[in-house]
């Protein structure tokens, strides 16, 4: 849903006198027929035009015109916040992009302060409020910049604040903050955190496995290892050099259980893989092991 279909919705149901979900949804319904129909009368506001110029920057045919659009679409309406991350993500000095999107991001907080998003009703589920959604989009986007620049800690409260503000984790924070629990071998936080999102996926699983090992706890690692396996069983494959990718699958994407959710994972957690240079070994001898003790019972 794009911003100014967002405002349409809004202002159609801003005089709406229903009660009940069934009278709500009957009412979007009407407004959909309408709207198909080009029957809704819509006047843009400041922000319809900013996300406008923003369109037009990501079709720009070049960089320096798709920062030169954007930084007019948040020049034309600070509440397009969304301008701000398309010029960090466009930024290539390290130092500039963060600077940018800390200040962005302060900002932004500030104008959400004022406009009564911050209030407590609304804590816990910014990511399923529209207008507080680009605000979560730069935390993330904050919390991997840390990630990049190697500032862990800084990187561990960011994910921690998004969680805060959006308990769903529609952004998947909570992988992130536990590949970081396992990165700085928190325990304690990483079981609470396990506790309140407990997923046998790789994701949940692998920070696990790797803390224990780092910690030297074998059977704990080799249990969260036989648990990924039986999540994954494409995990094995990546050590043996046998995985072989769905090449249907669009690039970005990826599936529980999958080679791609295996691929994303040695990718997007790399911070945490490359502090494990012996895993190979550990793996490929208690997962032979595995397979032996199964195959003898059988």
């Amino acid at each position: 849903m794009d911003n100014k279909f967002n405002n349409m919705i809004k202002k159609f149901l801003e005089n709406s006198d229903a009660t009940t979900n069934e009278e709500l949804n009957t009412q979007l319904q009407e407004f959909i027929k309408k709207y198909n129909n080009g029957e809704i009368e819509y006047e843009n506001t400041p922000l319809d035009n900013a996300y406008e110029l923003l369109e037009k920057a990501e079709k720009a045919k070049s960089k320096k015109q798709a920062i030169k659009l954007a930084k007019e679409a948040y020049e034309l309406c600070n509440e397009c916040f969304d301008a701000i991350l398309f010029q960090v993500d466009l930024e290539e000095n390290s130092l500039k992009k963060e600077k940018l999107l800390k200040e962005g991001l302060a900002f932004e907080k500030e104008r959400l302060k004022k406009e009564k998003y911050f209030e407590k009703d609304n804590i816990g589920q910014f990511y399923g409020i529209f207008e507080t959604r680009p605000y979560m989009r730069g935390l993330y986007d904050q919390a991997m910049l840390f990630i990049e620049e190697g500032k862990i800690t800084l990187a561990k409260e960011i994910c921690k604040e998004i969680l805060q503000l959006n308990s769903n984790d529609n952004m998947g924070a909570r992988y992130l903050l536990m590949a970081i629990y396992a990165f700085l071998e928190e325990e304690k936080a990483m079981l609470q955190l396990y506790k309140k999102y407990p997923e046998e996926n790789l994701e949940m699983l692998f920070p696990l496995f790797a803390l224990y090992y780092k910690l030297g706890k074998e059977e704990k690692a080799k249990s969260y290892l036989e648990r990924i396996n039986k999540a994954n069983p494409h995990f094995l494959k990546f050590f043996t050099k046998t995985i072989k990718m769905d090449e249907n699958l669009p690039d970005g994407y990826y599936s529980h259980g999958e080679a791609s959710e295996v691929i994303m994972y040695v990718i997007h957690y790399s911070f945490l893989i490359i502090t494990l240079s012996t895993i190979k070994d550990f793996v490929l001898e208690n997962s032979k092991k595995k397979t032996k003790e199964k195959s003898h019972s059988s």
